[in-house]
């Protein structure tokens, strides 16, 4: 039976990943495998993907790079698939943008399972679209990137920096879901550390505070405890 779903399997392992594709594909899962990074680019370029799995260790990039390709540039869910199994390297797959990590050896049962879950939470989940949202509602948010300001369902108008802005557009990629910590940082500060980490909590602080002088309407920025931050209204942007 055809599912529908349409995976791409990342792993440099030739029989490893011609066992993962063959169990998908007969699971009624459109499966490809592909070996090395160049390989994925390829794949993704053609788009359609559903969910991706990678494996960490590929011989031309690191995994983790793939997955904040991934996270940055297209909305199909991530899972690791590695050897590598430390806490350290777990938290980085998180913080990269992976939707799940699971580590090597795993019963193709327990990929499949975790490929439907996540496909499940797709199509049951909102269905929002930075490229084509919607008109915006009485309860929609407005961000006007031209005018560097945030608009309240209430028309109470915010007025922005440029980081703020780029921050609100990142937690818009993925709206009620959290993008990784990792992820802000290195796309607001090209860098990942304790000073911008510091410049981080600053500036979702005073984001905060501006919005709470503004409007009396809730907090449209949540935080996710040691995961990230996610947008839990409607944001529009303009």
């Amino acid at each position: 039976m055809d599912t529908g779903v349409k995976v791409l399997i990342v792993e440099d392992n030739h029989d490893l990943r011609e066992s993962v594709v063959e169990y998908l594909e007969m699971a009624g899962v459109a499966a490809v495998g592909v070996g090395s990074a160049a390989e994925f680019y390829a794949a993704v370029a053609t788009g359609g993907w559903n969910v991706v799995v990678v494996d960490i260790g590929l011989p031309d990039q690191s995994g983790y790079v793939l997955v904040e390709y991934l996270r940055s540039n297209t909305a199909a869910k991530v899972i690791i698939l590695t050897a590598r199994n430390a806490l350290d390297d777990r938290i980085r797959g998180y913080d990269a943008g992976a939707d799940l990590y699971l580590a090597k050896p795993v019963d193709c049962r327990e990929l499949a399972a975790a490929i439907t879950s996540l496909t499940l939470r797709r199509e049951s989940g909102p269905q929002h679209s930075v490229s084509s949202s919607p008109a915006p509602s009485r309860d929609t948010w407005t961000l006007a990137r031209s005018d560097w300001s945030l608009v309240a369902p209430d028309g109470a108008v915010i007025a922005l920096t440029g980081k703020e802005v780029r921050f609100l557009e990142l937690l818009a990629t993925t709206p009620g879901m959290p993008v990784p910590r990792g992820t802000l940082l290195l796309k607001l500060y090209n860098r990942h550390d304790e000073y911008t980490s510091r410049s981080l909590d600053s500036l979702v602080r005073r984001l905060r505070a501006k919005i709470l002088a503004a409007t009396d309407f809730p907090q449209p920025i949540k935080t996710a405890h040691a995961v990230g931050h996610c947008v839990s209204a409607h944001l529009h942007l303009a």
